[in-house]
């Protein structure tokens, strides 16, 4: 868990970066990434389209339906 936990820290620009395919950034109303860090995301790459759902970081866990939709919806997009 430890060593999970420290692989996201540091600065991983260069791989968000990296493709220009479609990406959908979900993350939760009371999620732990900054708005300024949303906004840097999607300006960064072309194609990122956002989805803030009612939830905390562990959306995927929390609200699995919610999520599943979200995905659905924009797998529909491309």
């Amino acid at each position: 868990m430890h060593r999970s936990e420290e692989q996201v820290h540091g600065d991983h620009w260069d791989d968000w970066t990296a493709t220009t395919c479609p990406a959908l950034l979900i993350h939760g109303t009371k999620g732990i990434i900054p708005p300024e860090q949303i906004r840097a995301m999607v300006e960064r790459r072309p194609g990122t389209v956002t989805s803030e759902l009612e939830g905390d970081h562990l959306i995927p866990s929390t609200a699995p339906d919610t999520f599943a939709a979200a995905v659905r919806a924009f797998l529909t997009t491309i």
